[in-house]
């Protein structure tokens, strides 16, 4: 496997940071990238509050088309769903 950089700053920097180091540019590379991995991995990731996912599902079913459709559906409707044939309602289950 390869890796190319196109970057002159970033070849440059990588070079002096192996030179540096006394390792070869891939270890060098790889060692950078590694530490680099593990600090972002270690970092506390803040989770989305209910408000930004509302408002995210909001964005989303404008973008498709669902801010215009109206579900005229009741708890009946929801309920019936539950029903399997052959085997009755959930409330026969217990």
């Amino acid at each position: 496997m390869s890796l190319f950089i196109r970057n002159t700053e970033a070849e440059t920097a990588a070079r002096e940071l192996a030179q540096l180091q006394g390792k070869t540019l891939t270890e060098a590379v790889r060692d950078s990238l590694k530490a680099t991995l593990e600090a972002e991995r270690a970092k506390p990731r803040r989770r989305p509050t209910v408000e930004e996912i509302m408002a995210a599902t909001d964005r989303f079913r404008k973008a498709i088309g669902l801010d215009k459709r109206k579900l005229n559906a009741t708890k009946a409707d929801f309920d019936a769903l539950w029903d399997i044939p052959d085997i009755g309602s959930k409330d026969d289950v217990a």
